[in-house]
């Protein structure tokens, strides 16, 4: 079976390794699991508040195409750290019948009830999107 990756980092003061990091885990995964990986797609320096990232948007429209059956991603943030876009990716996604793997987040559409993928994906996709939010308020300093 065929999977995709997906990285990505958020800023130009982080770590470009951290692309790097990402991928070595994802295809770690990868062989553990037996998957072939077609593609790889990485975002540099962009936050996942945007839809607009374009190696995101390409890993969309190659998932609607079927040139994978798996999408491994080293947590949920990667997809997006707006927790409604990184929901609708998640559900159109795993609706087309694609498997979302979340390394770090112990996610995997395949497993478990779907009550628990949703509550456990929601939950995540939530505290993703307020992470955004705290650094910003401790960026910006005290009011």
């Amino acid at each position: 079976m065929k999977a995709a990756i997906y990285a990505r980092y958020s800023d130009k003061n982080q770590r470009a390794a951290s692309i790097e990091d990402q991928l070595r885990n994802a295809r770690a995964r990868a062989q553990q699991e037996g998957l072939i990986v077609a593609e790889t797609y990485c975002d540099r320096a962009i936050t996942g508040s945007r839809s607009d990232r374009e190696a995101y948007r390409a890993m969309r429209l190659d998932a609607e195409v079927g040139l994978f059956s798996t999408l491994i991603v080293d947590d949920l943030s990667r997809l997006g750290r707006n927790m409604i876009e990184a929901e609708t990716c998640a559900r159109s996604l795993e609706h087309q019948g694609l498997r979302i793997i979340a390394i770090s987040d112990g996610y995997d559409s395949t497993a478990g009830t779907m009550s628990g993928r949703l509550l456990n994906r929601g939950v995540k996709n939530l505290f993703n999107e307020l992470y955004l939010y705290d650094l910003g308020d401790k960026m910006s300093g005290p009011v």
